[in-house]
């Protein structure tokens, strides 16, 4: 999992690992929907989001866990890759 400390809400995201979808964390579960994910406002709660992704990850269940910041008023991602895998894939991927 990646060392970079968040500031603010955030949310845990990874990569499915079967099927490569951006996937965020519900609480219990992992999910496509990015409304659904569970936030964490503080040092402790990150740190347990942190540590969720870690035995995600470990358990070959999602790959390159981490936390994405938020804005604290609007709730959407700070950093703009964040806003680019939200909107999904740039180009058609063949069915």
């Amino acid at each position: 999992m990646a060392k970079k400390r968040a500031v603010g809400p955030a949310v845990l995201t990874a990569n499915d690992l079967l099927t490569g979808d951006v996937v965020f964390w519900t609480g219990t579960d992992w999910t496509r929907a990015f409304a659904a994910a569970v936030r964490g406002a503080g040092a402790a709660e990150h740190e347990a989001l942190a540590a969720i992704g870690r035995e995600e990850e470990a358990g070959n269940r999602v790959v390159g866990a981490y936390l994405v910041v938020l804005d604290p008023v609007g709730g959407a991602p700070v950093e703009l890759r964040e806003r680019r895998r939200l909107a999904g894939p740039s180009i058609t991927i063949p069915a």
